[in-house]
């Protein structure tokens, strides 16, 4: 097949790009021809950074709403003048016969930020440009007649897209991300125990791990709120991802927990810090299907969350981690957080934890994708 495959940004570093990536390959080394549709670049080092598809720049203008929308438009028109058999889109566009909602639901996402933001800041959030046009695209996705299917990444973005659009459920494929087996995999207890050590952790502290960007959507600040209550005990809070991050090392301070919290910034290489821990948490306002939910797991580490995470799936309270029905909650995260602390030589809860997603692979993920890609494009 020819399959034409379109995202915003292609290179960057979220979950979504790394699903690209992981398609790309995957549709080159079954022999089918690929196209990546994105924002800016040079065709030549694009094509070499995507394993040899071809690569075509889409002309983008203005600010956040302008580029979402100015992207669709002229995808549109690339694509038209194109040959694919079939097209799968990863963002919000005008033109495809598949969607992978990798993103979510924008909807759900502004309706899960509104109780906890100031009046006036959810008058501004329905006054901007960005979140209106973000809003239209999405509307104009699922009532697309061109429409063949849709790919959620969790039973959670499922149900979204059915209770905000109506979305058919015969339409919906759910397909999750998968893993790098050879990465993200469990050690034994003393190769824990000497990783932690190389990465700065006395032997007796339980380390407390939070990865991703976006902190503010991701509940750091909530997070450091818990972590200083259980302080005292032998533990450390370690921030792996990129965001402005003074407010959180103030915060720390104010709270006196300043030298138990370390910020790594962006690690090319995250397993090691995964492995390293005694749990992840991440109370999240909203995820889809967070990866560092699936990594940790992969990883055999526990995993703190909220239900709010389409990755909640994977997490069975009491043996593989714990559930918080809103970020804000910080006794109770607090309380999940000491379980976990005190349980971090439990082999048992670690094997639990990979034994849910022993089953993910980007193997079957891009089986499950081409499967879906081939249905839409004999439907046409």
């Amino acid at each position: 097949m020819k399959i034409a495959l379109v995202r915003l940004r292609p290179f960057a570093q979220g979950g979504a790009e790394t699903t690209l990536r992981y398609l790309v390959r995957g549709f080159l080394g079954r022999g089918h021809q690929v196209s990546v549709y994105g924002a800016g670049g040079d065709p030549r080092l694009a094509e070499a950074l995507l394993g040899g598809a071809r690569y075509l720049p889409v002309p983008v203008y203005g600010g956040s709403a302008g580029r979402a929308l100015s992207f669709a438009l002229n995808c549109r028109r690339l694509l038209r003048r194109g040959n694919q058999d079939v097209i799968l889109s990863l963002e919000r566009t005008l033109c495809q016969q598949v969607y992978r909602a990798g993103d979510g639901c924008h909807r759900e996402w502004l309706a899960r930020r509104r109780p906890f933001q100031h009046p006036l800041a959810n008058l501004a959030q329905g006054l901007r440009p960005f979140h209106r046009v973000m809003l239209y695209l999405e509307r104009r996705v699922f009532r697309d007649p061109g429409l063949r299917l849709v790919i959620a990444n969790s039973q959670q973005v499922r149900e979204e897209m059915q209770h905000h659009y109506g979305v058919d459920d015969r339409k919906i494929r759910v397909i999750y991300n998968g893993l790098d087996r050879e990465r993200f995999r469990p050690l034994r207890a003393g190769d824990r125990a000497e990783l932690a050590a190389r990465l700065g952790a006395p032997p007796d502290d339980g380390v407390v791990l939070f990865v991703g960007s976006g902190f503010r959507r991701k509940g750091l600040a909530w997070l450091v709120k818990a972590f200083a209550g259980i302080a005292p005990r032998r533990a450390l809070l370690w921030v792996v991802g990129k965001d402005p991050g003074r407010e959180y090392e103030k915060l720390a301070g104010r709270l006196r927990v300043a030298d138990r919290v370390k910020f790594w910034g962006l690690q090319s290489d995250t397993a090691p810090f995964y492995q390293a821990a005694a749990v992840l948490a991440l109370p999240t306002l909203y995820d889809p299907c967070s990866n560092a939910v699936l990594e940790a797991l992969g990883c055999g580490t526990p995993v703190v969350t909220t239900t709010a995470n389409g990755a909640a799936e994977f997490v069975t309270p009491r043996v593989n981690g714990a559930l918080i029905p809103r970020a804000d909650d910080v006794d109770g995260l607090q309380q999940a957080l000491t379980e976990f602390l005190e349980r971090r030589e439990d082999e048992d809860g670690r094997r639990a934890a990979a034994q849910a997603v022993a089953h993910l692979d980007w193997g079957t993920t891009v089986a499950q994708t081409l499967a879906c890609l081939e249905e839409a494009a004999g439907a046409g």
